[in-house]
């Protein structure tokens, strides 16, 4: 079975994105992520409301959470990425 996913350039490597969020007066907004089956699926319930909310707020910092780490990664205002959709096989 194959699915598509979203990843993240983070530590040198393609990391697949568990959630995104921003945090602006005292509020967190977060984008959580779901392996999809079909990129045109994924493309139109995730990586264009991705791609919307990196614009909205490419003022403040976002917040990267890989899948499975503990540690999530922060990018300065603009910085955010690069993202990918990438199809895995199980």
């Amino acid at each position: 079975m194959s699915y598509v996913r979203l990843e993240a350039w983070i530590g040198g490597e393609w990391v697949e994105v568990d959630a995104v969020s921003v945090t602006v007066e005292e509020s967190a907004l977060t984008l959580s992520f779901e392996r999809q089956r079909t990129e045109a699926g994924y493309r139109s319930m995730i990586w264009e409301p991705l791609e919307h909310f990196l614009r909205e707020y490419r003022e403040e910092p976002i917040v990267v959470v890989p899948l499975g780490r503990s540690l999530p990664l922060m990018y300065a205002p603009g910085g955010a990425g690069p993202f990918r959709l990438a199809e895995v096989t199980e």
